[in-house]
This record gives structure tokens, C-alpha cells and sequence, in this order.
């Protein structure tokens, strides 16, 4: 930050003089209770969405009268919309701070402020017996915010710290948090659904509401404990000045901003990061949202029972906490393999106890529920771990933090997956006869019982096999890490390209997939 001025020479300018609001502020060392104040803003996603994903196809599909293919058209609009205003919220997030409220009250932090009140929009969604347009319209406002309000908190570890281990602190807190209120997502209804008749949809309302309210109270508390950096006026300059010049003398344009979104795809381990993301991601969705299905229908078990095996996700919590201390030792691509193989193994598990139907089936169910968790749990913990590292491989090439533009293409990413992972089960199902209903569970013909055995097995299996693909070509690592950033902060302070040696440049190479004698804006330094 250029802070060429004191606080008491800075006299109501409408800009500096916010630079010593507490949200600007490094408040101590980023330990455990700084980790937690951070992670607890994950049940905003938690209540916006991970009810959805685990139960609103099936609410539709059984209690509004919607059949799988009308649901998950509703999936596929929402997350569409949802990509697009995402894709443009990272750079609104960034470039705030142009004006007062922004600075005011934070680029980052005034998002997490909105985010209170919106967390309450959820409660809407489980409402039975409304018609199409309804559910589309409560889906289309709920994803929506979810996302653009989420975005800017992604981006808090790399404006809070950039050291290695720090960011793994916040990162792998984070994860266990959402571990821990994604078996809260399965354990509560299960309870709930104890309580209430089959054909009753009041469970899902109430669910809802507890864990809206829960998260209002956690979104305050992860305002209060974290900071971001403060654009200064001098900085702010320089960065109008570079982004003119990038726009060949021209002011913001949406070609420009485009040409922003795609220029993430320049750095080579961003691609890859992403076709892990994206295989993953769809690989973990078919399953959510079939999993219910699979339970009620191709097994005859009941909703409380797929509830109980999904909240074997509190498995989550002692696997993410490993996962943060093991990958401080091992690479990202190491982990993936072998989260993803369990996954894999579980895959298959669920096509053989849907064909033979073996005695003693919960002890099963169990094993193939407790190895999916602990792949799944892994699968959630590498790529965003590894995401708040990212953004510093783009500053190498070019010299600017657009950590906000990263998240906004990943959330894209993310949602189109999602959407499209909702749709193809969605509208699979439809294919295959499926029943809808709105008064409870109908029984299923054997095609829709068949679609629902392959999905879970064949089509969760195909997609984690093109994860492992990726992963195995992903080269970020803590020690490679360390050799780009090391150089990156040499350059930074006014190190000539010319005096770089060849192994860091041949790992900055790696990691970037740009030439370094290429890199333009460095040679300032010669």
C-alpha cells in the first residue's frame, strides 16, 4: 500500500481517510479463532444452497407437482443467470473502492454486510404447492445472491496474508467449518423427517429456517474478524493509469471486461485448476442430486435413511484437518488422486448393492458412504486451497492483484457445472419415465430405477476419471509455490528480470505456461 501520508495529514479527502477503518486493519496473527471468525461466513452457501443440492429436486419432484425435467430446467436458468452476474461481480468487487460507500465500508467486507439479510431469501424455496414461475423466480433470486455475495469473501486469504501457511490455516478451517454445517444439511432433516408423515413438506420449511437464522448471526461475526487492503488514492491512480494503457488509451468497455475474464485462461495452471474443478465438481453434483432418488427408489429405504448416510459427512471435519496439515508436505496433484480414487471405488459400489441387493445392506452403504466422503471432502479441500495461490501466478505476468477476477470466473465455472450436471440428471430421469408427483414418493418403473443405478455409478465414475486426468498434470505445489513468489517479491521490489536463475525460471514457466523473457511488464526494473 502507498501510505505517504499519515492518518492526521489526511483531513475528510472522501478517500484516505478511511484507510484506518478496523476492516483495513491486520488485527493480530491469523490462528484458529482468526480462522473460524473467517470460515464461519461458508453456512452463507451452506443455507443458500446446501439444502438445495441435496433436497430440492426431490422436494420439487415430489411435493410441488414438477416433473425432474421441469426442476431441473429451473436448476439450469438459475445457475445461467447466476454465471453471468457472477462473472461481473469480481471486478465490481475490485473496482468499488472507487467510490465512497466502497471505501467506506470496504470492497470486500461491504458484500458481507448485504449477505445478512439475503441469507433469509432461502427460506422461500420450500413453500409446497406453488406453480412453475414461483419456483423458478425464489430459485433464480436465491442463486444469484448466493454467488455475487459469496465472491468477494473468496477473496479475503490472498488481502489478508501471503504467506503459504496462513492462507492453508484459513483455507482448511474454512473447509472443516463447511464440512461440519454440510452434515448438519443431512442430520437435521433426518431428524425432521422422524417427526413429520412421508407426505408432509413441512420439514423441509423448517429446516431451512433453522439454518437461516443460524448463519445471519455467523455472517456478523466473520465481519468483525477479518480485514482486506485499502486501495489508496496514489494506488488507485496508478491502476487507472495501467488499466487505460491496457485499453489502448480507452476508458472501461464490456470488450475490455471480457478480454479480462479470458486472459485468466493465459496462465496455465489456472486451466488445468479448472478442468479439475469443473470434472469434480459435475462428478459431486449427478451424485447430490441423485442420491435421495438412489435411497428411496432403487433401494426402498426412506428419506430419513439417505439423510443418515449423507450426514456421515461429518466425516469431513478430522479429513479436512489432515488434509491441511498433509498438503503442507505433499502436492495438490497427490491429494486429488487419491481422494478421487475413493470416490471412484464408492462409484462402483453403488452399481454392485443396486444389482444384488446384499444382506446386511446398511453396513455397505456405509463403507461406500464413509470412502465417498472422505474423496468428496478432499475433492472440496485441494482447489479451493489451492485457489488463493493463483491469483499470485497472474501477478508475475501481469503485475497486477486480480484475485476478485480469478474468483468471478471460478464461481462461473462452478455454476455452470452445477447447472449443467442438475439438467443432464434432470432431464435423464425424464428420459427414463420417471414419475412425478405431489402428494409423496410414487412408485418407479425399472427404466427410471436403471437411470438413476447408472448415474450413480457410471456417470459420478466417468467424470471423477476425467478429474484425475487433470489432476495428474497439475504442478502447483508449496515448493514450487515458494520459488515463484520468492521471485515474484524480488521483482516487486525493483529486481531485474536479467538476474533471475534458470530453475526459478523454469518453474515460473511451469506454473504460468508464459514465456518469463516474454513477461512485459517487469522490464520496467532493467
Amino acid at each position: 500500500m502507498n501510505n505517504d501520508h499519515s492518518s492526521q495529514s489526511v483531513i475528510h479527502d472522501g478517500w484516505d481517510e478511511y484507510k484506518n477503518r478496523k476492516i483495513y486493519q491486520k488485527r493480530g496473527k491469523i490462528g484458529i479463532w482468526r480462522s473460524i471468525g473467517f470460515g464461519t461466513f461458508s453456512f452463507f452457501s451452506i443455507s443458500m444452497q446446501g439444502l438445495v443440492g441435496a433436497w430440492l429436486l426431490f422436494f420439487y419432484t415430489t411435493f410441488c407437482g414438477l416433473s425432474a425435467g421441469q426442476g431441473a430446467t429451473i436448476f439450469l436458468i438459475g445457475r445461467v443467470a447466476d454465471a453471468i452476474a457472477s462473472l461481473f461481480m469480481g471486478n465490481i468487487s475490485d473496482n468499488i473502492y472507487k467510490y465512497k460507500l466502497g471505501r467506506k465500508y470496504g470492497r470486500r467486507h461491504i458484500f458481507i454486510l448485504a449477505a445478512i439479510p439475503s441469507v433469509l431469501v432461502p427460506i422461500t424455496l420450500w413453500i409446497a404447492g406453488m406453480s412453475y414461475w414461483y419456483y423458478l423466480i425464489t430459485y433464480l433470486i436465491t442463486t444469484i445472491l448466493m454467488s455475487i455475495l459469496q465472491i468477494p469473501w473468496e477473496t479475503l486469504p490472498n488481502e489478508m496474508t501471503k504467506d503459504f501457511n496462513e492462507r492453508t490455516y484459513l483455507s482448511t478451517t474454512r473447509m472443516v467449518i463447511a464440512g461440519l454445517g454440510g452434515m448438519l444439511t443431512q442430520f437435521i432433516p433426518a431428524m425432521l423427517f422422524k417427526f413429520y408423515p412421508k407426505t408432509s413438506p413441512e420439514p423441509y420449511f423448517i429446516m431451512q429456517v433453522i439454518f437461516s437464522v443460524v448463519t445471519v448471526f455467523l455472517i456478523w461475526i466473520c465481519y468483525k474478524t477479518t480485514w482486506e487492503h485499502f486501495v489508496t488514492k496514489a494506488e488507485a491512480k496508478r491502476l487507472a493509469a495501467e488499466a487505460k494503457e491496457q485499453n489502448g488509451g480507452n476508458g472501461s468497455s464490456l470488450k475490455a471486461e471480457l478480454k479480462n475474464y479470458f486472459s485468466t485462461f493465459k496462465i496455465k495452471t489456472f486451466r488445468i485448476h479448472m478442468g479439475i474443478y469443473l470434472s469434480s465438481y459435475f462428478a459431486s453434483v449427478l451424485f447430490s442430486t441423485v442420491f435421495v432418488y438412489y435411497i428411496v427408489y432403487v433401494l426402498g429405504k426412506s428419506t430419513s435413511t439417505s439423510g443418515f448416510l449423507q450426514s456421515l459427512s461429518i466425516i469431513s471435519v478430522p479429513v479436512t484437518i489432515i488434509a491441511g496439515i498433509v498438503i503442507t508436505k505433499v502436492s495438490y496433484r497427490a491429494m486429488d488422486l487419491f481422494g478421487y480414487s475413493l470416490i471412484l471405488i464408492s462409484a462402483i459400489m453403488w452399481g454392485i448393492i443396486a444389482m444384488i441387493k446384499p444382506g446386511h445392506m446398511m453396513v455397505y452403504l456405509v463403507i461406500g458412504m464413509v470412502l465417498y466422503e472422505i474423496g468428496l471432502y478432499i475433492l472440496y479441500f485441494t482447489p479451493w486451497n489451492a485457489f488463493p495461490f493463483i491469483p499470485d501466478l497472474d501477478t508475475l505476468v501481469t503485475g497486477k492483484n486480480r484475485s476478485g477476477l480469478f474468483a468471478s470466473v471460478m464461481v462461473f465455472i462452478n455454476q455452470i457445472s452445477q447447472g449443467l450436471a442438475g439438467v443432464v440428471a434432470g432431464y435423464l430421469l425424464d428420459f427414463a419415465g420417471f414419475k412425478k408427483s405431489a402428494t409423496g414418493a410414487l412408485a418407479q418403473p425399472h427404466s427410471a430405477i436403471l437411470m438413476i443405478t447408472l448415474i450413480m455409478s457410471v456417470g459420478v465414475g466417468g467424470f471423477i476419471l476425467l478429474a484425475m486426468f487433470f489432476a495428474s498434470r497439475f504442478h502447483l505445489s508449496k515448493k514450487s509455490f515458494k520459488v515463484l513468489s520468492t521471485e515474484l517479491v524480488r521483482l516487486q521490489k525493483g529486481g531485474s528480470m536479467k538476474d533471475v536463475d534458470p530453475h526459478t525460471k523454469a518453474v515460473c514457466e511451469d506454473l504460468t505456461g508464459v514465456k518469463y523473457d516474454s513477461i512485459t511488464y517487469w522490464k520496467k526494473n532493467d
